[in-house]
C-alpha cells in the first residue's frame, strides 16, 4: 500500500462505520458489502529541495471505488466518501500536510464484471506539502 493509500484508507475507515475500507479487494468481497477500495494513481511531485530527496509539493490522485448491493446505495456511499475526503484539507500526516483536495471526477456509475455488486467511483487529487 502506498503512502497516500494508507492515508486515505485510514481516514475513511475512521469515518465509515460498518464499511470495509481496503486498498486491495479480498476474495469474495461481495459477501460483505459495502466495500470501499482506494487506489493511488500517479501525481506530479512539483517542487523538490536542493538535495532532491523528498518533494516539497506532491499532488497524488486517488481513485475510489464503492461496491454495494444497489446502484443507489453505491452512489450514496460514494457521495459520503467524497465529503469525507474534502475534510482532509488542513490535516497533517507522516507524508505532509494536506493543503487542498480537488475532485476532478465526482461520483459516477462504473460498470463491473461482477453481477453481484453495483459500483460507483470518484477520483480526488490531494495536494500534500512537506512539513
Amino acid at each position: 500500500m502506498s503512502d497516500v493509500e494508507a492515508l486515505v484508507v485510514s481516514w475513511l475507515a475512521g469515518r465509515l462505520d460498518g464499511t470495509r475500507v481496503v486498498a486491495e479487494l479480498p476474495a469474495e468481497f461481495e459477501r460483505h458489502l459495502p466495500v470501499v477500495q482506494v487506489t493511488a494513481l500517479p501525481g506530479p511531485k512539483d517542487t523538490r529541495p536542493w538535495n532532491h530527496r523528498h518533494p516539497l509539493l506532491w499532488r497524488p490522485r486517488v481513485d475510489v471505488d464503492v461496491f454495494a448491493t444497489s446502484r443507489a446505495a453505491a452512489f450514496d456511499l460514494a457521495s459520503t466518501v467524497a465529503g469525507h475526503l474534502h475534510e482532509l484539507t488542513g490535516q497533517g500526516s507522516p507524508w505532509g500536510h494536506v493543503s487542498a483536495v480537488a475532485e476532478p471526477a465526482g461520483p459516477a456509475w462504473r460498470p463491473d464484471y461482477n453481477t453481484a455488486v453495483r459500483r460507483c467511483g470518484l477520483t480526488v487529487e490531494l495536494t500534500l506539502r512537506a512539513d
